[in-house]
Order: structure tokens, then sequence, then C-alpha cells
């Protein structure tokens, strides 16, 4: 009796998570990027207190990348924006794994194509806003995959583009375009709304200012604003005398002809936080006026943390508000997530910090939960539904 308490409690615990109202409820996705067996954890955030809670573990059939082997700006899973459907990037054995909500999230299947292989340095997985397609960019043939959504949450292959990179991809608000970082350079891709396909709009490349100490800044994440106006990239660049590395924003304007205009601001800091790697706008800077965030990696002793800036788009500006540094289990620190005056951060091999955003950008850590599943090699995770 008592083992068909717990087995009830389960079933009904996974009724709850499929039926009730996302909107009502906020969840974080975790990529755990096992190189055993690959699982996805769903937890529900507790806005009040940053508590997660385990809800569900999606077993993806693939497999992640163990220690060393990724890039920790990549984000490797994606939501639809009504949950409906679930796609989890196994980048160590470059499928996709699909789940279903209409089938209580579990799996669909599993797709893979010959000419994708992502391995090593990961790849990044975007939907199109209409929720009919799913980008995927794979580091080892440096290419990017254009799938298409169907109704049950399987997916059909389009075609493949070139990337020449091994970046992080991204749609436009608006679902006109598709931008994708790649060996030194940001590519624009127009995206046919019906049918998903892509057309090439040509590269951009930062050689300009502090970049060209460098020859060119690399770009990792970026986020774009609201308004499909302008892309901001992280990056780094080097001092004069190119003995100290410093965090950099790289930002460009969205053309409909390809990106235009590219701008570097230097984001020196009191904290010596170097390495940006992630990007992420508050809802306010996503209007265009508000906080701007920067998940930066450590260099040289120097500790991984947040870079908070106040960001605005007219005209364009980024000043450092705060530096926040993080005590993370092996100096790593991956995706982060934000809603509302929350920050979810990956904290590289297992391990989930909730903070409070402050108002003065500085971050107060609330929670922190270890994902107990098998494997080291959690770096990817995002908050659904996007509120912003």
């Amino acid at each position: 009796m008592r083992r068909q308490g717990i087995v009830l409690r389960l079933i009904a615990s996974v009724a709850f998570f499929c039926l009730s109202s996302f909107a009502e409820t906020e969840y974080v996705i975790v990529n755990n990027n096992n190189y055993i067996s690959n699982t996805a954890i769903l937890y529900r955030l507790d806005a009040s207190t940053g508590i997660l809670t385990k809800t569900a573990v999606l077993h993806d059939g693939g497999q992640g990348l163990p220690y060393g082997n990724n890039d920790f700006y990549q984000v490797e899973q994606a939501v639809t924006q009504d949950a409906s459907c679930i796609f989890v990037f196994d980048t160590g054995t470059s499928d996709i794994a699909a789940f279903s909500k209409a089938s209580k999230y579990h799996r669909v299947g599993r797709y893979f194509n010959s000419s994708l292989i992502a391995i090593f340095d990961g790849g990044t997985l975007a939907l199109s806003p209409n929720g009919k397609f799913l980008y995927a960019s794979y580091s080892e043939t440096e290419n990017l995959g254009a799938w298409k959504i169907n109704s049950d949450c399987t997916l059909t292959f389009l075609t493949a583009y070139s990337l020449s990179g091994n970046g992080q991809v991204r749609a436009t608000p608006n679902g006109k375009y598709l931008l994708a970082t790649g060996l030194g350079g940001v590519a624009q891709f127009a995206i046919d709304k019906p049918t998903g396909n892509l057309t090439y709009l040509g590269t951009l490349v930062f050689r300009i200012g502090a970049c060209a100490r460098l020859g060119v800044c690399a770009p990792y994440g970026f986020d774009i604003t609201k308004d499909n106006k302008y892309v901001v990239l992280s990056s780094l660049a080097l001092t004069v005398d190119r003995q100290d590395a410093f965090p950099v924003a790289l930002a460009a304007r969205i053309t409909s002809t390809g990106l235009a205009h590219p701008r570097v601001w230097a984001l020196r800091n009191s904290a010596g936080l170097v390495a940006n790697f992630f990007t992420l706008f508050s809802a306010a800077g996503y209007g265009g006026s508000g906080d701007l965030y920067f998940g930066t990696q450590g260099q040289s002793g120097v500790e991984p943390g947040v870079l908070t800036t106040s960001f605005t788009e007219r005209p364009l500006s980024f000043k450092v508000k705060n530096a926040t540094m993080l005590n993370t289990p092996r100096g790593l620190e991956g995706n982060i997530a934000v809603t509302g005056n929350l920050m979810v951060i990956a904290e590289y091999p297992n391990q989930i910090g909730v903070f409070r955003i402050n108002s003065d950008g500085s971050l107060t850590l609330l929670s922190t939960t270890t994902v107990d599943e098998q494997g080291e090699g959690l770096f990817s995770l995002s908050i659904f539904p996007n509120t912003r």
C-alpha cells in the first residue's frame, strides 16, 4: 500500500505539471549535458524565495559532452512559448530530443543528420518566434541546421547552411532574421516565414576600436532588442600595451541588407571581470532602456561573475553599473536567465544558483541547488515561459 501511495503521488505530480497554467508558474529547464545518458531537468521556481523544486526529468536517449569539451555560452534547450514542445540538444551524439506536452512530455523522437555534427564545442538551439521552426548550430561541421516543427513536436529536416563557426544563434523578435556568431563575426540570415528557409545576408566583423589590437573581437553570446533594431554581443579586448584583457560590448544595427554600423564599448570594472561570454537583457533593457547583463568567465585567477550595465538604445550607450564575482565550484559559469528581479545561473559542473537582483545591479544569493543526475556537464539552462 505504501508503494502504491508513492506511485499515485508521482502520477499526480506529473499530471499537475502537464495541466497547470504556465502563465502562472515559471520553470527552469536545465540541459544536464550528461555524457553517459543525457537528461533535461525541470524545476519550478518560487519567485519569492528563489527555491527550485524538481518537477520532472526528461530522458533524452542521447549523450552530452564530458568536461572540457564545451562552450559555456551555448544555449542547448528550447521551449515553445505555450510549452507544448520542448527540445534538448544532445551535443555528444549530435541529435535533438523532442518532447510533447500532449504526450505528458514523453520523448516523441530524436533527430540526427549525418551532415550536422556538434561534439567538442557543442551548439545552440533557437526557435522561430512563431514556434514553427527550430534552428541549431553544429560546431564540428561548422554549419546551421533548419528543422520544421510538426504539430506533434516531431521534427522534419529542411536543409543545412554554412556558418563558418560554432556560435550562438537567435531569431529577431519579429521573426524576420536569424543571427549567428561564428569565427570572428556575426552572420545574418533572412527567414522565409512560410517555409523556414534562410537567405544569407552577410557577416559583420568587429575590427574597430579596442578590437583592432586583436585583429578582430570574437563574438560570443548575444541578445537582440525588442524593436529588432540592435544586436548586442559579449566579447573581450586588450589594453594598449596588450598585456591585459578587459570585457567589451559589441553592438550593430540590424538592417534588411545585413548588419551595419559596428560599435565597441569598453566595460572595465572594479571587480576585474575580464571575459564577457553571455549576454541577456532585462525586461526594461529589452525594451530600450534598462539593465543588460553579461555573464563572464574566469581568466588568469579571476573568478567568473556577472557584469551589470545600464543600457540605452537612443542614444546607444552602455555604462557599468555593478560587478558581482561568483564563487562557483570549478570557477566556470554557463548560461544566465532572468525573470523579474531574479537571476538563475548555471554553475559548472552541477550547481544552479538563484540570486536576487538588487536595485544597484548587485546580486544576492537566495538558493543553491545541486543537480543530482549522474554526470558532470551542466552549463545550459533557461526560464520558461518567457515573460519578457
